[in-house]
């Protein structure tokens, strides 16, 4: 059973891994070997002149993920194999997800450029941005070339490491920052199985999960150094070495800001309530600022959701809404070119709300309160 479950999942993961070559950059040039680039002029057809085929092959692996992960939640394969096994097929998973080029994001160049600005222009990334240097090849290829790095000194140093190793190539230094993050994401699940006592379901909803793998390793948003640094506190702080956790904490917050609000699941007890109340606020946060809300954001509930009550039931809740992120906000985009196409503010902003007064339910305190309130209000009406 292992082995076809394997077969079955890194041969759909692989699927993705080729089809995210069918939307790389017009202006970007991978390769110089002549059969690679045979293959990339006939990908990039199809990707960009045949979208309703293309778009359809998206949502088809996106279904087989989906499938694959609630497979993993209900049944026992999980229990049944031995973890050995299991982490040996995520770091293949995990592999093929870093190969694969980020086809939903340009946020990759951006990075990689705030770092070159340091290592080659031995300038300050804080105070330039790369329209500065407008003879550099690499502006072909990106976007948001107008702003200045937004990100923490965490990040910055972190995307130096592989860029001071590349001897100045683009694609040593692109394929080495995903697969520096490729072993940050698995690292992270490691310390995830350590903190939740090797809850096996940590493999249905990191290691295994698409929208997890599409986010942060496909199109490698730097949300994930993020979240591993506060998995690295948590784990530390639990096994009692303070020092190291608040280390890691800042380190996290030194990223991006936001796992600065997560700190009472840190300093205080009860952590699935405070893990609750995070992700209830966050959600309701992007509710509230829906045109600005990008898919990728919902990683970010991912700090608190392992610390939280949640059974499977609750578990399939989340992964359909992540198919939902998938499907609506990027296959219609691949359809269409457009992300005017994509925003459904209405749509997701009920979503949201909805998920995170569910999230709200999981908390006896609260269900308490709503019984109570049920109870007033038949003795009102009596």
């Amino acid at each position: 059973m292992f082995l076809i479950f394997s077969l079955i999942t890194l041969a759909a993961y692989f699927f993705l891994f080729i089809l995210s070559y069918f939307w790389v950059d017009l202006n970007l040039t991978l390769t110089s070997w002549g059969p690679a680039n045979q293959f990339l002029a006939w990908a990039k057809n199809l990707g960009y002149f045949d979208r309703p085929l293309s778009s359809r092959l998206y949502l088809a692996v996106v279904l087989i993920l989906v499938s694959v992960q609630i497979y993993l939640l209900f049944t026992k394969f999980l229990f049944k194999t031995p973890l050995k096994k299991l982490l040996l097929l995520a770091g293949g998973v995990i592999l093929l997800a870093c190969l694969a080029y980020p086809f939903l994001s340009h946020d990759l160049f951006s990075y990689l450029f705030d770092a070159k600005i340091i290592w080659h222009y031995q300038q300050n990334p804080y105070q330039y941005s790369p329209d500065h240097f407008a003879s550099d090849p690499w502006l072909r290829f990106m976007h948001w070339t107008h702003r200045t790095c937004p990100y923490g000194p965490t990040w910055l140093v972190y995307t130096l490491m592989p860029g001071l190793v590349s001897f100045g190539r683009f694609v040593i230094n692109f394929y080495g920052l995903k697969l520096f993050n490729g072993l940050v994401f698995f690292l992270s699940g490691w310390l995830l199985l350590k903190i939740t006592q090797n809850d096996r379901r940590v493999f249905a909803y990191w290691f295994f999960n698409p929208f997890l793998l599409i986010e942060l390793l496909v199109n490698a948003h730097n949300d994930l150094l993020m979240i591993g640094s506060f998995f690295a506190a948590l784990f530390f702080w639990q096994s009692r070495k303070r020092v190291l956790g608040l280390v890691a904490f800042l380190f996290s917050v030194a990223v991006k800001f936001i796992s600065g609000f997560a700190w009472p699941l840190l300093f205080f007890r009860r952590r699935y309530f405070w893990a609750t109340l995070f992700a209830a606020f966050a959600l309701t946060g992007f509710a509230w600022q829906i045109n600005r809300f990008q898919p990728w954001y919902f990683t970010w509930i991912y700090l608190a959701l392992p610390f939280m009550i949640m059974t499977n039931f609750s578990w399939l809740v989340v992964f359909i809404f992540q198919a939902l992120l998938l499907v609506f906000k990027y296959q219609l985009f691949l359809a269409t070119g457009s992300w005017e196409a994509t925003a459904h503010p209405l749509f997701f902003r009920v979503l949201l709300v909805a998920l995170g007064l569910f999230f709200l339910t999981l908390l006896p305190v609260f269900r308490r309160l709503i019984g109570k309130l049920f109870h007033l209000s038949l003795e009102g009406q009596e």
